[in-house]
């Protein structure tokens, strides 16, 4: 399978051999410290072997052609197996993003990589390690700091923030927000003291059904004037919560929605939804057009749905966002959720599509 060795001084001298004989398109399949260096030894891209062998045949190889038939399906099946396994090891990146690094630290930012976090994150939680950091404590430790700057909203912090407006997301994952937030509002306190706020001109039916069922006061204030009422009108509840039309980001501060929470007195606060399942950019535009308002927090939504965590985690730890908790519809209360249980929710899902893509390669293959 055309495997070759090459040492040189530094992790960067090797690669440069491998790059100089090999060429771009070379894996690197180990790599490790000898008394004469770094060792490394690397490959052509499979996929170019695989092709290489089903044109390579020789002329008139006829005496000879049920031997070479099965020869080759036995070389494919071991080159399926050696792809899976340098997938999983490298998390299809390309040796290059290796050069000049050394092996421990580009393993590990291969692992968080998988995660779905981005170059900006890896690299901070990178750089908090020690020099001489084994792969596996400092795996642990790239983790831990992750974990660190996640934080959590805590229900006795929700309570202490009387006026809740919730943003972001679709209509219905801001109603089963709101649903479950009242449910968790209505252990502690009696229904008189819970209300709702409809800032759309067709509230959401599911939210109007939920107060009805729950006894749960309920306003309709599409403007920032009557909004203004409403929570005049609710000044003595315990706990309010506000559902809010769909951002508009095009907009800027402009946004109707924006405008008319800003214009309410300093006790309101904002809690982000964030889709799980959504794209990283939309989640990114999201993030970025909530900053204006006093945000306290994240609800995540989706989160059965979702194929990775990676663009989420890094919203709660670059902007220190808490998560306030998980909004699912298989349960009635929001559910609460730690910086571990999340991170474990990421590796997983990094696992899941790992081994759907090599299921995909065995088909392909």
């Amino acid at each position: 399978m055309n495997v070759q060795r090459f040492t040189g001084r530094t992790n960067k001298m090797a690669l440069e051999q491998v790059r100089t004989v090999m060429g771009p398109e070379a894996l690197i399949l180990s790599n490790k410290r000898t008394a004469e260096g770094v060792e490394i030894c690397a490959m052509l891209e499979t996929g170019e072997v695989v092709s290489a062998i089903d044109h390579a045949r020789p002329a008139g190889d006829s005496l000879g052609g049920g031997t070479n038939e099965i020869a080759l399906a036995h070389l494919k099946r071991e080159l399926t197996d050696l792809r899976e396994t340098l997938h999983a090891a490298l998390g299809e990146r390309r040796w290059q993003d290796s050069a000049g690094k050394r092996p421990v630290v580009a393993t590990i930012e291969q692992r968080l990589a998988t995660l779905g976090l981005d170059r900006k994150l890896i690299g901070e939680l990178v750089d908090e390690l020690a020099s001489d950091v084994s792969l596996d404590a400092g795996w642990r430790e790239a983790v831990t700091h992750l974990a660190r700057r996640i934080e959590i909203l805590t229900d006795a912090e929700q309570a202490g923030l009387r006026v809740k407006a919730i943003v972001g997301g679709a209509c219905t994952d801001r109603a089963l927000a709101i649903q479950q937030l009242a449910e968790v509002a209505l252990s502690q306190h009696p229904a008189s003291d819970v209300a709702v706020i409809s800032m759309l001109e067709d509230p959401s039916s599911a939210l109007g059904r939920y107060c009805h069922e729950r006894d749960v006061a309920s306003y309709m204030a599409p403007d920032a004037a009557s909004l203004k009422k409403a929570l005049a009108a609710v000044k003595n509840c315990r706990q309010v919560f506000i559902e809010t039309p769909d951002l508009l980001p095009s907009k800027g501060s402009q946004d109707p929605s924006l405008t008319a929470l800003l214009n309410q007195r300093a006790g309101l606060t904002v809690l982000l939804v964030l889709p799980c399942s959504a794209q990283s950019e939309y989640l990114q535009l999201l993030a970025d057009h909530s900053e204006q308002l006093p945000l306290v927090g994240a609800v995540l939504t989706g989160l059965e749905e979702a194929t990775s965590l990676g663009a989420v985690l890094g919203i709660l730890a670059d902007r220190e966002l808490p998560v306030a908790g998980v909004a699912d519809r298989a349960h009635q209360s929001l559910l609460q959720i730690t910086a571990e249980g999340l991170i474990s929710e990421s590796k997983r899902l990094a696992r899941r599509n790992l081994d759907r893509k090599n299921q995909e390669l065995k088909v392909a293959v």
